[in-house]
């Protein structure tokens, strides 16, 4: 008897210890207690294995060591094949188990459905269930099915699935919501929502970042009252989705609201995926002292954090505290993003921060690695055209690695119009006709440029050919006479 409790012993502490990081540590602990050739040991540490291939050498032991593995070793070696897509693993593993008479255990069934929908192996999935019959499926087998069709993007076979079920239990009409929220399908989720028989916090929380999803913001704070007023407690999701959507609509009075709700709720411990979503919420409503506070008093703070309030800080006039909060953000250790230069950029922009500008996009491609996306581009031309730079701008676009978008250089053409840079503004428009002919604001644009050096026949020209091709004039709205005096222009990009 005291053997068996300190084998038990052994294999408990070694499934504590069995994480990825310590998985040896975990198999040197059942090495020295002299129990792992006992399968139950065995089985403790392939439970706590995260690895498919860490299973796998497990399984292999306990064959070599002429220890059968059961129903449990098969299952729980399954399960990391579900979380780190392994196919081969995973066929190998149940193939094993139709050998040694397993194939129809509800565990290995449910374990090894999930390793095939993981893999997206869905025709594997679906002879197994055939195979398994519906006297050994149970409400999780019929659950993984309807979840594993739903993320395969078959919603219509998962609908199937659900009806199908002899028996539903609150996990599994979630699981239909859910599937029906990720699709879009707002009216189908809609109506099963208001079926069910019972709902959670995760049915709730489904429904409200479906609802924000599809950018029925005002309908997704509806839920959430409603969720409220029912007595549910919302869950983390649920949270982050409804600040979510006040930050959408900026409406922070109800963002304040929920703001408060929740440090009520949570007895001010919220976690940094919430902190951060009010963080980005006040800040684009314009709140940033709000914004910083909730910041300053976060304990933990993510990538995302950092970034939310960088872009709050840069498009609420205090650009220079963005750059700064940078360097406190690499003082902390945290390594900025894309996204993080996005915002950066953007504060340079506004503020016509121009050396602080070149310099941060040397920094994000040189010593952070950074490849360029078209917002950084934008952001850098739109500063440079911005502050009168416009060869050097029109220089950065020629440069650029990709094909410049037709937006880069109606910012350029723009920006040489309005620095008075015609003939650079010419070659610039021209590019942009050369591009894009059927945009007819391209040729008024050129026009307008002609007309503010007085070369009217130039601008007559172009104003024939744009009649000539009949192309749509779109949106640029500016007549030129002779006068010289022109209406508003907007470059419609």
């Amino acid at each position: 008897m005291a053997s068996v409790r300190t084998e038990r012993l052994a294999s408990c502490l070694a499934a504590v210890a069995a994480k990825p990081a310590d998985f040896r540590r975990a198999h040197a602990i059942l090495l020295t207690s002299g129990h792992l050739s006992s399968r139950y040991s065995v089985n403790c540490l392939i439970r706590a294995a995260s690895a498919p291939s860490a299973s796998a050498l497990l399984l292999r032991f306990l064959l070599n060591h002429r220890l059968l593995p059961d129903h449990l070793s098969l299952s729980f070696s399954l399960h990391p094949c579900s979380r780190l897509p392994s196919h081969p693993v995973a066929s190998v593993v149940h193939s094993l188990a139709v050998r040694l008479g397993h194939a129809r255990d509800v565990y290995v069934v449910n374990a090894a459905a999930s390793a095939y929908f993981a893999a997206a192996d869905v025709a594997s999935a679906e002879r197994l269930f055939s195979e398994a019959s519906r006297d050994v499926a149970d409400v999780v087998t019929w659950t993984t099915m309807v979840t594993g069709h739903a993320n395969a993007g078959d919603v219509e076979r998962a609908r199937w699935f659900f009806d199908a079920m002899p028996e539903k239990n609150v996990v599994s009409w979630n699981t239909m919501l859910g599937a029906y929220a990720r699709a879009g399908m707002l009216p189908k989720a809609r109506k099963l929502f208001d079926r069910m028989p019972s709902r959670n916090a995760a049915t709730w929380g489904s429904m409200i970042t479906g609802l924000l999803q599809s950018d029925h913001c005002e309908e997704a704070l509806r839920v959430f009252s409603d969720m409220v007023a029912s007595g549910v407690v919302p869950n983390e999701p649920a949270l982050v989705s409804t600040v979510s959507a006040c930050t959408q609509l900026r409406w922070m009075e109800h963002g304040t609201w929920v703001h408060g709700y929740a440090e009520r709720e949570l007895n001010g411990a919220m976690s940094a995926v919430l902190a951060t979503a009010i963080v980005d919420m006040y800040g684009k409503c314009g709140s940033i002292r709000d914004a910083v506070r909730v910041f300053a008093a976060m304990p933990v703070r993510n990538i995302y954090s950092w970034n939310s309030m960088i872009a709050g800080l840069a498009m609420n006039g205090s650009e220079r505290q963005a750059l700064s909060l940078f360097w406190k953000m690499q003082l902390a250790g945290v390594r900025p993003n894309d996204i993080t230069f996005i915002g950066l950029l953007s504060a340079c922009s506004h503020s016509g921060l121009v050396d602080e500008g070149r310099w941060l996009f040397y920094k994000m491609v040189n010593h952070f690695g950074i490849q360029p996306v078209p917002e950084h581009y934008g952001l850098m031309v739109d500063l440079l055209g911005r502050s009168g730079h416009v060869r050097e701008a029109v220089d950065f676009v020629k440069s650029m690695p990709v094909e410049p978008h037709p937006g880069l250089w109606g910012a350029l053409a723009g920006a040489c119009k309005i620095h008075g840079e015609v003939e650079l503004g010419e070659e610039v428009a021209k590019k942009l006709i050369e591009l894009e002919p059927q945009h007819g604001s391209r040729y008024i644009l050129l026009s307008n440029i002609y007309a503010t050096s007085n070369r009217w026949d130039d601008m007559a020209n172009v104003r024939r050919i744009l009649k000539d091709r009949k192309v749509p004039k779109g949106t640029g709205n500016a007549i030129v006479g002779n006068d010289s005096q022109s209406s508003g222009y907007e470059i419609d990009s």
